[in-house]
């Protein structure tokens, strides 16, 4: 078995399921949209062709190309791509693999990654693709979730599958999911795949959630991490989690007759070296 290969299959697995595409696009993007304003800031007015990978939805491609740039979209998932080109009939998009881009070398002046490094298996590699596919001094830019020191969110959510679920359910051995938010871990492993980081802050996005059940809603049905770690929980544990979760959903993001849930995200800019 090579590395990380159940984690492979489960991403795999998860980004072709209809369920899971379409509770993403319904619930969890509303917290990734929120990215899309900081990542069209944080290239200021550069221009050029820019390649938005794991583009899913194609919320960034749509918005980078409203903002002038020549873009295009590329994801591994079929299923994200049917969104992509429902939402934004005129784009350019592509099915294809991060660890294997079918494009030619210094093809692109810009790599935009929202959401998406931590969702493949080997990183490294990805990293050596986006590389190539630049053009000399070209710019990187990625967003990613932090992990529970800083996300309440995510804080709540582990937490309760800690405390309420059953031992035996463990997620497939994978990369860190949370890595990228870590500013020496993520400055280490861009500078080993050739990039220097020239920015990186935290960024403000969330849920405004109608109830509080609704957060390990949207874990389970939007996910595939999520969906994996709550669905295969035995139903008395499935039931506890949720419960636990909502009632801190309850107790700690209270606003007026709803609940905002932050979910902050790490948005990095970096250069080709």
């Amino acid at each position: 078995m090579t590395a990380y290969e159940g984690f492979a299959e489960l991403e795999t697995r998860g980004w072709s399921d209809d369920g899971i595409v379409a509770g993403y696009v319904k619930q969890f993007a509303e917290a990734s949209d929120m990215a899309v304003p900081s990542i069209l800031s944080s290239l200021g007015n550069g221009g050029g062709r820019v390649l938005d990978l794991c583009c899913g939805q194609g919320n960034v491609t749509q918005a980078l190309a409203k903002a002038g740039y020549a873009v295009t979209g590329a994801d591994f998932s079929a299923r994200m791509l049917s969104h992509a080109r429902d939402r934004f009939p005129a784009g350019v998009f592509v099915e294809a693999d991060a660890q294997d881009l079918p494009f030619e070398a210094g093809a692109f002046d810009t790599v935009v990654c929202s959401f998406g490094l931590m969702h493949i298996p080997d990183q490294p590699r990805a990293l050596s693709e986006i590389r190539r596919v630049l053009k000399p001094k070209g710019r990187f830019v990625m967003t990613s979730w932090c992990g529970p020191d800083v996300s309440p969110v995510f804080q709540v959510f582990y937490s309760s599958v800690q405390e309420h679920g059953d031992a035996s359910v463990k997620m497939p051995d994978s990369p860190d999911f949370h890595r990228f938010a870590n500013a020496e871990m993520a400055r280490s492993i861009l500078s080993d795949a050739g990039f220097d980081i020239e920015q990186q802050r935290i960024i403000d996005c969330f849920w405004m959630l109608d109830a509080p059940d609704t957060l390990a809603e949207i874990f389970q049905n939007g996910a595939p991490r999520g969906g994996y770690l709550l669905s295969r929980q035995p139903e008395e544990n499935n039931a506890a989690i949720k419960a636990a979760v909502a009632d801190k959903v309850r107790n700690r993001f209270a606003d007026g007759d709803r609940w905002r849930a932050p979910m902050p995200a790490s948005l990095i800019l970096a250069r080709v070296r």
